[in-house]
């Protein structure tokens, strides 16, 4: 078997580029990249949304372009508002689930999130 190394999609062995991101298949997957459990002051915010089935179509997504990505809840109360102190995110911002990408990631993660959530993603300038 092959894999993709960006969808990580598996193929048979006679299949050498993935018809879908267009990337040369290899023998073994790398790692899976993982999101840190708190991000720190490399980690940017894209956006913002109302609902918690928002913020999992908003991880998939970046997930499948390989993006790592962090969702805070506002379901966190006051220890987010700590949270949102030490990533300076006003707090006056309302309820709803903020979504940060490290830095380097954040042109990319607006585009996918824009074309994947539409209205329902409220941006960063706008809160």
């Amino acid at each position: 078997m092959s894999y993709c190394p960006k969808c990580r999609y598996e193929y048979e062995t006679e299949v050498l580029v993935c018809p879908d991101c267009n990337e040369a298949l290899v023998d073994t997957l790398p790692p899976e990249k993982t999101a840190a459990i708190m991000p720190d002051e490399s980690w940017v915010m894209v956006g913002k949304v109302a609902s918690e089935m928002k913020s999992e179509i908003a991880r998939g997504s970046l997930d499948s372009n390989n993006i790592p990505s962090v969702i805070i809840s506002s379901t966190f109360g006051a220890y987010g508002k700590g949270l949102d102190f030490q990533m300076g995110i006003a707090s006056s911002s309302g309820s709803g689930n903020i979504i940060m990408v490290p830095r380097e990631y954040r042109e990319e993660a607006a585009i996918i999130l824009e074309v994947v959530l539409g209205d329902d993603l409220i941006q960063p300038e706008k809160l």
